[in-house]
């Protein structure tokens, strides 16, 4: 037998075809395909940074993005600053929706040498827990 090393052009066109064949059994046999466990969703660091919140969430109703992570300091303007009246109007924007809020992001680490930055992160990292919270995310 020769043993012989697929280049990749040759393990996709493999790949594409058996999974080809297999759908078309699942069709034949009248089986529904099967629901995707995964979901196309938004992070708010590159695309939609610019938007504020109700331009946010009725794009990704548009385009069927259906999960978001909002990002800190940009236009949607979800920080841990709202007053309680302002956050439950977060958390009913998103109820109102089929748009998940799927969770905050904010730019603490916590790597510091410095204890002063370091504990600065933790507090405002669980500023955004609570904000999560508070939001529905």
């Amino acid at each position: 037998m020769q043993n012989r090393a697929l280049d990749r052009r040759q393990f996709i066109q493999g790949s594409s075809c058996a999974a080809a064949v297999g759908f078309g059994f699942r069709s034949v046999l009248g089986a529904a395909p099967p629901k995707p466990k995964l979901r196309f969703g938004l992070v708010t660091y590159t695309w939609g940074h610019d938007w504020d919140l109700p331009t946010l969430i009725a794009n990704c109703e548009k385009t069927g993005v259906l999960g978001v992570e909002l990002r800190t300091t940009h236009a949607h303007g979800v920080e841990p600053t709202l007053n309680d009246k302002q956050r439950q109007e977060v958390r009913r924007r998103f109820k109102d929706s089929p748009v998940e809020l799927v969770g905050l992001g904010s730019n603490d680490d916590f790597h510091h040498p410095d204890q002063a930055r370091l504990r600065a992160s933790i507090a405002s990292a669980k500023a955004f827990v609570k904000l999560g919270h508070d939001v529905g995310g």
